[in-house]
């Protein structure tokens, strides 16, 4: 028990600063001996699903104690985070003995860790265990109910408003666990043949709903799948990014550029489609990310028609000059709405004051791939944003300024866009994909 209980708190310290949350969790795993264990799921469920409430648990803890979390040692805190998340937001509805453990060897990790705070979190463990906390405003019925800071839920609900959409049945769709997909590498093997293999090693998989490059796996990620993904055969990518790319009609010989190209799912399906046949120019600014997607790249044997600038995109044109590309992708950094399934922090970091420096970026970004498009060449801009301001109302500011731009009608495979016909969006709870707004936009000769 000792392991699993040092893995769980650890685990909740270590998601606040090392993201994804996904590789916090598998790095205590790995430290503690328990992956693979019968500890595996329960660990990774209570650290997910902590950060998934993340800002209700913090409000508790401050309602039923006094302290605000900034006044909290940091070990302290990941503890009081646990405890507030099993005593009143755990559906498993935890034992009596499960919470006296969690004192035992939460205190204990404490004093082996050298925090000065002990006594004060025994005593802050034993006010938020007494105080029965029960929602009682509106603000924290939301928060109860669906997971999201009241400002975030003022956002989404102006943003369905508009868009026509139903937001309580989008919000408890991304409170579901999102699906497991995958993109089958065709320069490698075949959707039939990983299929084939997998459901021979009894895992379940069925082909993918809107591209026929997916497979969708409703099984536990076992070692088959593992050693598919380190072969480069198998690549993790929700099915709305995979379509993205399709959308582009692609072909061989072209110059195409990718501005945000990191971690690189698109960037290598783009260099797959085009059977190596095309120059593909990817664009990351952070040399981490960078990386990995070079990373990528190298183990789905893309590399060699990929050529990676660790640089800011906007100066894109720096490097291809003016009007040289055929395609341009854009998949600017956003507010991440339409990924709140996987993205658990977006529902509680979100600050509205933000947007505006993120559609300004947006826009740029817009531009600049403007700036190196051929005449008769095709843009798509894309974004994992349910909001208008990030999609319908930044391309048709963009239209409105650019007399030689032609907006392409896209009307498959998701639903058209009321604010802007001839644009898509695919939602969580309409099409069980992350949520992404489409427009292929051409350029007039």
């Amino acid at each position: 028990m000792r392991k699993l209980f040092y893995s769980i708190i650890e685990g909740v310290d270590l998601g606040v600063y090392l993201k994804p949350i996904q590789k916090s969790i598998r790095f205590v795993l790995s430290k503690h001996g328990i992956q693979g264990s019968r500890f595996d799921r329960r660990v990774s469920g209570i650290i997910y699903n902590v950060f998934r409430n993340l800002g209700l648990i913090d409000h508790i803890i401050e309602t039923t104690t006094g302290f605000k979390s900034s006044e909290l040692n940091r070990l302290e805190l990941s503890f009081l985070r646990v405890t507030t998340y099993l005593v009143y937001l755990d559906k498993h509805r935890v034992s009596r003995s499960f919470l006296r453990d969690l004192r035992r060897y939460g205190l204990k990790f404490l004093v082996e860790n050298n925090v000065e705070t002990v006594d004060r979190a025994k005593w802050l463990y034993e006010r938020i265990i007494a105080s029965n906390w029960k929602p009682r405003t509106r603000d924290e019925e939301i928060m109860y109910k669906y997971k999201v800071s009241p400002r975030l839920y003022q956002v989404l609900n102006e943003a369905f408003d508009l868009l026509g959409e139903d937001i309580d049945l989008f919000l408890r769709h991304t409170l579901k666990p999102p699906v497991r997909v995958f993109r089958v590498n065709s320069l490698k093997s075949s959707v039939d043949k990983v299929i084939e293999y997998l459901r021979s090693k009894d895992i379940k998989v069925e082909q993918g709903l809107y591209s026929r490059s997916a497979i969708r796996i409703s099984s536990r990620l076992r070692k088959p799948i593992i050693d598919l993904v380190e072969k480069g055969v198998l690549i993790p990518q929700d099915e709305a990014s995979i379509v993205a790319v399709e959308l582009m009609d692609l072909g061989e010989d072209m110059d195409i550029a990718d501005l945000c190209a990191a971690p690189g799912g698109k960037t290598t399906y783009i260099a797959e489609l085009t059977r190596l046949n095309s120059r593909v120019f990817a664009f990351e600014l952070y040399p981490d990310r960078a990386k990995r997607l070079k990373k990528l790249l190298k183990r789905t044997g893309t590399s060699e028609s990929v050529l990676v600038y660790t640089m800011d995109a906007r100066r894109a044109y720096e490097i291809l000059g003016d009007s040289t590309m055929d395609r341009v992708l854009i998949d600017p950094p956003c507010s991440s709405t339409g990924a709140l399934a996987k993205n658990p922090d977006v529902r509680w970091r979100f600050e509205r004051d933000r947007l505006g420096e993120i559609n300004k970026l947006q826009y740029e970004l817009l531009e600049t791939g403007w700036r190196i498009l051929k005449p008769n060449g095709k843009l798509l801009y894309t974004v994992c944003s349910v909001l208008p301001s990030e999609g319908e109302f930044l391309v048709k500011k963009f239209l409105d300024r650019h007399n030689d731009a032609k907006l392409l009608t896209l009307n498959k495979p998701f639903k058209e866009s009321p604010l802007l016909p001839g644009t898509i969006r695919s939602y969580p709870h309409i099409h069980n994909v992350t949520g992404f707004f489409y427009a292929l936009i051409e350029k007039k000769p």
